[in-house]
């Protein structure tokens, strides 16, 4: 069963947005979608994607080594940190994901349905 024609949801991973800077001299914000779909059909480390903008949020390995099968999101373990630490970084920058991820998957990834 192909990604397309599975029974995963855009609702999963609630769209999150984010403000991010661009990167001008003015510091102006544009909105960024962030959106998950589940596919329990999908290969190990492959059921969950997420998108930013409808394209793939890189998951930042470089980063954190946290879950090699991948992103998940619902509760506090290794899944989630990597969603985390890759939306923190996306959103601002490396430093600042490295600094607060954990907060960050606490407080909202670990709660999203």
């Amino acid at each position: 069963m192909s990604r397309e024609s599975s029974t995963s949801t855009r609702g999963d991973l609630q769209q999150l947005s984010s403000t991010r800077a661009n990167h001008t001299e003015e510091a102006t914000h544009a909105e960024q979608i962030y959106a998950g779909t589940r596919d329990p059909m999908a290969p190990v480390g492959q059921e969950c994607a997420v998108t930013v903008d409808d394209q793939p949020l890189e998951c930042r390995y470089d980063l954190l080594s946290a879950s090699p099968s991948g992103f998940e999101w619902g509760y506090g373990g290794s899944g989630p940190a990597q969603l985390a630490i890759a939306i923190l970084a996306h959103a601002y920058n490396d430093e600042f994901a490295r600094e607060w991820y954990q907060q960050f998957k606490l407080d909202v990834v670990a709660g999203l349905p």
